[in-house]
């Protein structure tokens, strides 16, 4: 059996108890152990932390316990680049931002099915047959389910405690007398319930293309990126709350994550009217979706936000319009980019980290992450899907370290 530290104390215990085993005169011989073992797994890349994991059982404990005093609480953002001309594959890059360096990821997509957009923190691939939903961060697990009742294009998706919810998108030459684009179902151990459409605010836009979208442990939240229009499904009784417009502002583009604590949103605005493509956040109270800020919201800093979306020469015209995207991992932070111009690189933002309870918590660290993993050149109807998540040694162990390339 490995040993399995459970506190402070146990680990020292150990640690002397290989100290009288080996004798002092011997300890030269031992490579590492102890605070230098220590100092050392505190620099190393989380995912070379795996296999070091499995050196010995004195290394197992040693790994546990650095992570526990020193937690690598940043996500890691995850990249997956979709070849339109090679359907069923897809390459997945991760970036750990604990030693800022991109990592190659197996590929694990489930065949037949082309994986489609990633909402609500994990990714999906549906037919006309069944759903998919990758079970972990990097889209190697994944739990198959039958299709909806009603055909969609492109829904949102997300998995809210143990169900799954399927909101608009649908077909409209598929639909049936009654049915709506705005269409929402929930799956749960019954199979799928059909439940409360979209609210009429959305109409027009109830799909993933016009949607930001975000996924609580009890809700989906959902805003309409041009008009910031913002309501939230509640998928366990099958009904949806206020709906409001959050700012009436000249930003151009509007995505919404979750905040630091589950009754906290992030929304992320992006372009002010005058061409300077600046970024704003605000903190929104989930409940009642009332915006927090009432001094205009944190701003970016202005060369990172001008890395995002480069400024305007007086009479020049934008090629694409401010396109702001927004994956988050709620507490840990999450990233920040351009949604039309994926590969020009990401923000990484990060909340206070304090034990007080406070109505508000500020982003007290900006950090420009330039996106260099190799990949081939990217079509017009290629697509880069983001996340990101909290990773942990759990989420590593299932991705052989031989097949996983820096």
């Amino acid at each position: 059996m490995g040993f399995l530290v459970k506190d402070e104390d146990d680990y020292r215990q150990h640690q002397q108890k290989t100290k009288n085993e080996v004798g002092e005169a011997c300890l030269p011989s031992v490579c590492l152990y102890g605070d230098i073992l220590e100092a050392v797994l505190s620099h190393v890349p989380t995912i070379d932390l795996v296999p070091a994991s499995r050196v010995s059982r004195e290394w197992r404990g040693a790994v546990r316990y650095a992570l526990r005093r020193c937690p690598r609480r940043r996500p890691w953002l995850i990249v997956h680049l979709q070849k339109a001309r090679l359907s069923r594959v897809i390459t997945t890059h991760a970036y750990d931002p604990h030693s800022r360096t991109w990592h190659r990821i197996p590929h694990h997509a489930p065949p037949p099915l082309l994986p489609r957009g990633r909402e609500g923190g994990r990714l999906y691939a549906l037919s006309l047959a069944r759903l998919a939903i990758s079970a972990d961060p990097f889209g190697a697990t994944w739990r198959e389910m039958e299709a909806p009742r009603v055909w969609r294009e492109d829904p949102v998706v997300a998995v809210v405690g143990r169900r799954v919810a399927v909101i608009g998108g649908a077909c409209e030459l598929a639909l049936n007398v009654g049915e709506d684009v705005g269409a929402a179902e929930v799956h749960n151990h019954n199979g799928w319930e059909a439940c409360e459409a979209m609210p009429a605010a959305f109409n027009g836009s109830a799909s993933a293309m016009w949607l930001s979208v975000a996924a609580s442990e009890r809700r989906v939240y959902v805003v309409e990126r041009k008009s910031g229009w913002a309501s939230w499904f509640n998928p366990e009784a099958g009904r949806w709350g206020p709906t409001r417009q959050l700012l009436d502002t000249s930003i151009s583009d509007w995505a919404i994550g979750l905040g630091w604590s589950p009754d906290r949103l992030l929304l992320v605005g992006a372009g002010d009217g005058d061409g300077r493509g600046g970024v704003r956040v605000w903190e929104v109270e989930g409940e009642t979706l009332q915006v927090l800020d009432d001094d205009g919201g944190q701003v970016m800093p202005r060369e990172m936000a001008e890395r995002l979306f480069p400024p305007l020469s007086p009479g020049e015209e934008r090629e694409f319009a401010c396109s702001i995207g927004l994956c988050s991992a709620g507490r840990d932070g999450g990233y920040i980019f351009n949604k039309s111009e994926p590969r020009k690189g990401t923000v990484l933002y990060e909340f206070e980290q304090t034990l007080a309870a406070q109505e508000k918590r500020t982003i007290i660290r900006w950090e420009w992450v330039p996106y260099d993993p190799p990949a081939p050149e990217l079509n017009s109807i290629d697509r880069l899907i983001f996340g990101c998540s909290s990773v942990g040694l759990d989420d590593l162990v299932g991705l052989l370290p031989s097949t996983i390339s820096k």
